[in-house]
């Protein structure tokens, strides 16, 4: 049986059960509908071949890696202006086609690897990686090493940096060298600076006096939330009575109760209160790189 080198592309809506649970049955299936909608264009309009949906999920193959790149960040910049969620991965290998599909240990990979990302995030794989331009790759960091099911070696997961806005610049120059760079996520309130690392890899914030940014305001609990570097990812994680509030890149009002989301490029923060209503309690952030 003939096989063929493709670029394989798994994008999936993120929570979409949650969706159907906030905005009821209708207006949740408009939602995915046009999410599948906003995929299809992107992958046809970058020359990619849209194989199958699955639900609220697509699986597309490219004959250019390049362009599963630009589809990929096409889908998450329409997805972001509607207020939907994407998680998007892509890798690079040989498929079997079968009556206009194609089936491999490839298409398998593609579908781990976006799983493994987060909302909002586009991840690929070392293979794929290899096969970007330069002017791609300059946008694409070193996430982790991931031990996928049926994969006997961890493999090497990068995360594209896929904003505009991108408050940082990566450099891969060759996939052996990766990562030369690491990340910190920079925390500002008033004055106070507060540095997440690889040497201070977790910060707390809240009202009590033992944390390492409080915030004097009844809308906050003594423990409120914490922010932390895991697995190449900075997780604001809840723990509060009243909730956190999150903008995250300039998009739409997130709120967090008792859950976990990843912080990239920059945002706001607000325990216990709309970030965007006030100015004095506001926690900012932005993600730096910096040289090994």
């Amino acid at each position: 049986m003939s096989t063929q080198a493709l670029t394989v592309l798994f994008a999936d809506l993120a929570d979409s059960t949650r969706l159907y649970q906030m905005r009821g049955d209708a207006s949740a299936h408009r939602a995915v509908s046009q999410s599948l909608h906003c995929m299809r264009d992107a992958i046809e309009s970058h020359g990619g071949k849209l194989l199958r949906t699955v639900g609220d999920a697509s699986l597309a193959s490219f004959e250019s890696t390049d362009a599963a790149y630009e589809a990929a960040t096409r889908m998450q910049s329409d997805h972001v202006r509607t207020g939907l969620q994407l998680k998007v991965g892509f890798h690079y290998g040989e498929v079997i086609p079968d009556a206009g599909d194609v089936y491999g240990n490839a298409v398998n990979l593609a579908a781990r690897v976006a799983d493994y990302a987060e909302a909002n995030e586009i991840c690929i794989t070392e293979q794929a990686l290899s096969r970007l331009s330069l002017k791609h790759r300059v946008n694409v960091h070193y996430l982790d090493n991931v031990e996928f099911k049926g994969i006997e070696q961890p493999m090497p997961v990068y995360r594209v940096h896929w904003r505009s806005d991108s408050a940082s610049t990566v450099l891969v120059a060759s996939v052996p060298d990766a990562p030369r760079f690491t990340f910190e996520l920079i925390l500002a309130l008033d004055t106070q600076l507060v540095h997440v690392d690889v040497d201070n890899p977790k910060v707390t914030l809240g009202r009590s006096a033992d944390n390492d940014i409080v915030m004097e305001s009844d809308s906050a609990s003594r423990s409120h939330a914490t922010i932390e570097l895991i697995r190449g990812r900075f997780m604001l994680n809840d723990m509060s009575t009243n909730g956190t509030y999150l903008v995250r890149d300039g998009s739409l009002l997130e709120f967090l109760k008792r859950e976990s989301v990843s912080l990239e490029q920059h945002g706001i923060i607000g325990l216990g209160f709309d970030p965007q209503t006030e100015s004095n309690s506001v926690i900012k952030y932005r993600l730096e790189s910096k040289a090994d």
